[in-house]
């Protein structure tokens, strides 16, 4: 049943126009590229916000405020399964100079169910040419400190696949949560050769979570060796305090920082990443509505220890230029 769904939805990929709405997009982008103009003008380095979970609780005035605070032009406002991808084009109906249109993130019941009408739904959300982005899709994900979600949706299972497919064939770029385990790689691997075309951004890169178990990822040197396999992946940057540990493990899991008694740095390698990649990586705020409370600590973490650390170049191309390129197809003009 699962085979048929799957080539049901891949049907799909072909048959809806994807230039149903080219104008009204060609219309928000003007919108959207004013916006970020207008914190350049004032000397302000523009953030856009790729990874953000709306779950409808959080008064969006607040969260505007919260943007304007620190700079963020524009954010991916990813709605929950609850409110459905319309939510986010209704809110940028009212706000067409914040929020982003972007899908649905799948990390609800409906999604770790491969249930039917949720895919369906879905494929018909990312052909409709409404939408810039999909939201954050989980594959194995641990328990956090908001919720204790400890499943996997292989990476390689027929739900992803039709993500990965949607992306590939429609452009839209995706996010991905992977607790980079190494024996979880290879079925990420997998599906980064066979959808050369999809647009995966990974989140969470710079973390660790248990060193026994992600060697590979202990130093910025396994991020460098998958950026150069795979040109079609891409990384937000972690958004946990630097040197906080994680609960499950008790281990430091932002290792892409020195913590120090005189305070807190970029690591020198992960820097050295930074620069020699700066296409590869975006900004993501994760905050959902029980971390609202950090979001201006997260965007500071941003601007005062990475981006302020890397040159005017690098750091404009990480704080906005790839989302922009991810989101519209389009390199940003200065």
């Amino acid at each position: 049943m699962f085979k048929i769904l799957t080539a049901f939805i891949f049907v799909l990929v072909f048959i809806f126009p994807i230039n149903a709405f080219t104008l009204e997009k060609g219309e928000q982008i003007k919108i959207f590229q004013e916006r970020i103009r207008g914190l350049l003008r004032q000397g302000i380095l523009p953030i856009i916000d790729v990874e953000y979970h709306h779950g409808g609780k959080i008064e969006n005035e607040r969260l505007i405020s919260r943007m304007d605070d620190n700079g963020v032009a524009l954010t991916w406002l990813g709605p929950n399964e609850r409110l459905g991808s319309g939510e986010s084009i209704r809110l940028n109906e009212l706000y067409p100079d914040r929020f982003v249109p972007t899908i649905v993130h799948g990390d609800g019941k409906l999604w770790h169910n491969s249930d039917k009408g949720f895919l369906e739904k879905l494929a018909k959300d990312v052909k409709s040419g409404k939408y810039f982005a999909m939201g954050e899709f989980e594959a194995r994900h641990y328990p956090s400190n908001t919720n204790n979600r400890n499943v996997h949706m292989p990476v390689d299972s027929e739900a992803m696949q039709v993500v990965f497919a949607l992306s590939s064939e429609t452009g839209v770029p995706f996010l991905l949560h992977h607790e980079a385990e190494d024996k979880l790689l290879p079925e990420l691997e997998r599906m980064l050769v066979k959808y050369p075309k999809a647009k995966v951004i990974w989140c969470h890169v710079g973390r660790n979570r248990n060193p026994a178990t992600w060697k590979q990822f202990t130093k910025a040197d396994g991020v460098r060796a998958l950026i150069k396999k795979y040109p079609n992946l891409y990384f937000d940057l972690v958004q946990s305090r630097p040197g906080s540990k994680y609960h499950g493990t008790g281990y430091v899991e932002g290792i892409m920082y020195e913590v120090s008694n005189w305070g807190t740095a970029l690591d020198p390698e992960w820097k050295k990443l930074f620069e020699e990649f700066p296409d590869r990586f975006v900004i993501g705020s994760d905050i959902n509505t029980g971390r609202f409370d950090n979001y201006d600590r997260v965007m500071d973490t941003f601007r005062t220890i990475v981006l302020k650390d890397l040159t005017k170049a690098a750091a404009e191309k990480i704080a906005f230029k790839n989302a922009w390129k991810l989101m519209t197809g389009k390199e940003w003009e200065d």
